[in-house]
Formats: structure tokens, C-alpha cells, sequence
């Protein structure tokens, strides 16, 4: 993106999926983003704080000058395939992020604590996963072999095979 100055600007940009209002209890943007986008932006917030913190500091990190969200909705609640941009807002990471009292210094904290707890298992492969109800993250032993798909397996075979065919 361009600025006014004409100095280039690098824009996070990410979606915010609308969810059925009438079974989340929450707020129907066809009728609020307009008149209320902060209402909106606060019960995304409330039920995605994880996740825009998360778009958040990846912008941050990536040094972004700015990060845009959109507000993206079915066409059809029932159709998965057509979709429409309801609205956008824009923000500046840093001050986004001061806005949901995002601390960069809590972040790093969190990092230092998990590689800490990583540090202390003994070697092998392990998922982290955050607990979506809990602020809670936890840390499980897995087989070696987990998650290697079938093309990882045919590329170790073709590994063995050096093109000799005098066996």
C-alpha cells in the first residue's frame, strides 16, 4: 500500500468470519457494522480475543504499519461458497494492540515460560495446543511418526533408491 506521502506501507490483512447471530447470541453485522462497528469489533474481541491477538503480533512482529480486518459474511447462511466483504477497518498494530491491552512484554514472557517447560522434556516430538475454553495451554507427547503425511514417506523411499538398479 501506498500513503499519502507516497511512502510504501505493509498492511496485515485478515477476516473476520461472521457466525450465525441467532445461535451465538451475538451481534448481527448486517444490521450494527455501520452505526456500531465498535460493538462489533467488541464481541469479536470478547469471542476471538486469542485470535486477534494473535493477528496482532504477527503484524507487530512483521513490522507492519498497519493491519486490516475485514467483516466477511455468507451470501446464504446455508451456501459455503459465496461470500461478501461487509465492511473494513484499519489500525495501526501498536495502537491496536494498546487498545485491547496487549503487552508485548507479557508475550515474550509467555515464550520464555514455554521454552522453559519445552527445555525440560525429554527429546522427542510434542503438540502444543491452547485450550479453547481455559486460559490454558497443554503440552502432549506424541509418536515421532505423527503428522508425516505420505508424500514425506514416498520422498524417505525415493531416499533409498539412488537410480542403481543392480540389486
Amino acid at each position: 500500500m501506498v500513503s499519502a506521502n507516497s511512502d510504501l506501507q505493509f498492511v496485515n490483512i485478515k477476516a473476520l468470519n461472521e457466525w450465525d447471530s441467532r445461535y451465538s447470541g451475538g451481534v448481527d453485522w448486517r444490521q450494527k457494522l455501520d452505526v456500531q462497528r465498535g460493538a462489533v469489533l467488541a464481541n469479536e474481541l470478547k469471542n476471538n480475543s486469542s485470535k486477534l491477538s494473535k493477528w496482532t503480533i504477527q503484524a507487530l512482529l512483521a513490522g507492519s504499519d498497519q493491519i486490516k480486518f475485514g467483516y466477511v459474511s455468507r451470501v446464504n447462511p446455508v451456501d459455503s461458497s459465496k461470500h461478501v466483504v461487509l465492511g473494513t477497518q484499519m489500525f495501526k498494530p501498536i495502537e491496536f494492540a494498546t487498545q485491547i491491552s496487549l503487552s508485548m512484554d507479557n508475550g515474550w514472557g509467555i515464550l520464555r515460560c514455554i521454552i522453559d517447560l519445552c527445555m525440560k522434556l525429554k527429546e522427542g516430538k510434542y503438540l502444543i495446543m491452547k485450550d479453547p475454553n481455559k486460559p490454558v495451554i497443554r503440552i502432549y507427547d506424541i509418536p515421532d511418526n505423527t503428522f508425516d503425511s505420505d508424500e514425506d514417506a514416498d520422498d524417505d523411499d525415493s531416499d533409498d533408491n539412488d537410480g542403481d538398479d543392480d540389486e
